[in-house]
């Protein structure tokens, strides 16, 4: 079959499927959807933050995934803030109330009024959810994200504890303002990963010295229920050129208390999803977040459903097709060029095809040296090159994004050069927390070969101090030569995890995945686990097959 009409079929096949539930998150990871998101992630990473959209949640904390028998029984959430990240979410929002527990005041993440009314002692802590979010970060794999935090403060002027708790986990890692002002809209994603950080964090009004030098002021202009689709790409409050330029919000409230008794927003459905990324809307904000939601794929502006798939092992170059797509092909295709205009932006397309590698040379000597080979950035600039080519009545061109250095490293011809700081090699021992609140722990705090791991109350003693080293085995504090196995090299459901000589087989390497968990190197699906966690202090570890529950979620403490 020729292989054009192959394409061609198999996105026919794609679109008119109905959507297909993930059955689990690493499945969806592993899917067409999630792979061009991560792709569209590090197309703009060179443009400013107001031409580029943060994927984000409202409300992200107040979810089923931390319900207990006392809080978050209203929830804008299924999944944790970290399986939220793990979709593709980039921006987070995190309401702070300085409010009652059992044991005294502390900052909850907490669902309520300003006055902490609809706040429980049972909520979340603000400190845990923050270790969640910084345990992610630090994953190898993650170390060229880039996070907006929301920061709604109700803290009745507890800044200095924020802050405090912030540093302790995230302090190396905040893009901070040196003065109170609004996040600039010219700064981009490579200038913050080339600070060395990747969280921006927005909120509050410069209440304080310090806090006007640690969050940017304010939150997103925002305008409900008043969006405009393309091409008008405007709200009631805020006119085409501004939408284009900043970050604008609109975002969704599901709760059933804002159905009773509120006003809520309009729904974000995967139409006016779509509608929004031909915008390049900077904050669309999502509820009730779902494995596999449609509105997430929605938000794919750049690659045809099914691409890239490096047919034949020699697509390394991408065309845009008639459908406004981009599609991978072969390099050596002849095909005109698309050319962006430095000065106003505008498409032109050469009348000479060729090869892609001809692009640059193309461009310039048909159009004049203020003429580039481009490609689009964001959903608007992508409608414009759509347009351009329409004009001509032409279905493909070629534009300036490839794979040819690294397989499956897609890359703009202009991407930014990323040069970040050489992680720390110091020995730092933690604790491991679950989101059961419980640690891992050394039964009887003994050392010898077998010795159970279990999880029990977090104490911090060394029995509880863990470090994981360059080659992936998890050490104990007590006795730095034992480290975290799993007996008889067991793969299966139930295999016991012991402390034992360490020797770097398989059985002792650990890797990261999906929501915080922790993967045996030689069985992937299969992650550290608490038998029967519900039962408290003393209740052993062993391999289960994933599923992201609390008792699989691991953070550092």
């Amino acid at each position: 079959m020729n292989k054009d009409i192959f394409k061609a079929l198999v996105v026919t096949i794609i679109l008119l499927s109905p959507l297909a539930q993930a059955e689990s998150l690493d499945q969806y990871r592993q899917g067409w959807a999630y792979q061009a998101l991560r792709h569209q992630y590090f197309i703009d990473m060179g443009e400013p933050v107001g031409k580029i959209s943060f994927p984000y949640t409202h409300n992200s904390y107040n979810s089923q995934a931390y319900q207990n028998l006392g809080s978050y029984h209203d929830p804008n959430h299924i999944h944790s803030l970290v399986d939220q990240l793990d979709m593709g979410i980039r921006a987070l929002e995190l309401d702070v109330h300085w409010t009652s527990t059992t044991s005294g005041k502390a900052l909850l993440l907490c669902h309520g009024q300003s006055n902490h009314t609809g706040c429980s002692p049972f909520d979340r802590r603000f400190e845990d959810g923050i270790k969640e979010v910084a345990t992610w970060l630090k994953q190898p794999g993650n170390a060229q994200e880039v996070l907006i935090l929301y920061i709604e403060e109700h803290s009745d002027g507890h800044y200095d504890e924020i802050i405090a708790q912030m540093e302790r986990h995230l302090g190396g890692l905040i893009f901070k303002p040196s003065a109170c002002s609004s996040l600039p809209m010219d700064m981009s994603k490579a200038d913050v990963l080339n600070a060395g950080k990747q969280v921006l964090i927005i909120g509050g009004n410069c209440a304080t010295t310090q806090w006007s030098t640690f969050a940017y002021q304010g939150n997103w202009a925002t305008d409900n229920d008043t969006f405009q689709a393309y091409p008008a790409c405007s709200t009631a409050n805020y006119s085409q050129t501004f939408v284009l330029n900043n970050q604008v919000r609109i975002y969704e409230d599901l709760t059933n208390l804002s159905s009773w008794f509120g006003d809520p927003s309009q729904p974000i459905t995967p139409e006016w999803m779509a509608e929004a990324q031909r915008c390049a809307l900077g904050v669309i904000g999502l509820d009730q977040l779902s494995i596999g939601d449609a509105r997430m794929e929605a938000s794919i502006w750049s690659w045809s459903p099914g691409e890239p798939n490096n047919w034949e092992n020699n697509e390394h170059c991408a065309e845009h097709w008639a459908n406004g797509r981009f599609n991978d092909a072969d390099c050596n295709v002849e095909l005109r060029y698309a050319c962006q205009d430095n000065s106003t932006g505008e498409w032109t397309i050469t009348q000479q095809a060729g090869p892609w590698s001809y692009g640059n040379t193309q461009c310039r000597n048909e159009l004049g040296g203020n003429h580039e080979f481009q490609t689009p950035k964001n959903g608007y600039i992508n409608e414009m090159l759509k347009s351009a080519k329409q004009a001509l009545q032409l279905e493909s061109v070629w534009v300036n994004y490839s794979d040819r250095a690294a397989e499956g490293q897609w890359r703009t011809g202009d991407y930014p050069t990323i040069a970040r700081p050489d992680p720390d090699a110091a020995v730092v021992w933690r604790k491991l927390r679950n989101d059961k609140g419980k640690c891992l722990d050394l039964a009887g705090r003994n050392t010898g070969n077998g010795t159970e791991v279990h999880q029990w109350s977090c104490h911090g003693a060394d029995s509880q101090l863990w470090w994981q080293d360059e080659a992936g085995l998890i050490r104990s504090k007590m006795n730095q030569n034992k480290c975290i196995d799993v007996s008889g090299a067991g793969t299966s459901q139930g295999a016991r995890v012991h402390l034992w000589d360490c020797h770097g087989g398989a059985n002792q390497v650990w890797l990261r995945g999906a929501s915080n968990s922790w993967r045996i190197s030689n069985a992937t699906n299969m992650a550290l686990d608490i038998k029967d966690p519900f039962w408290g202090d003393g209740m052993r570890a062993h391999l289960w097959e994933f599923h992201g529950g609390k008792s699989q979620r691991w953070s550092w403490d």
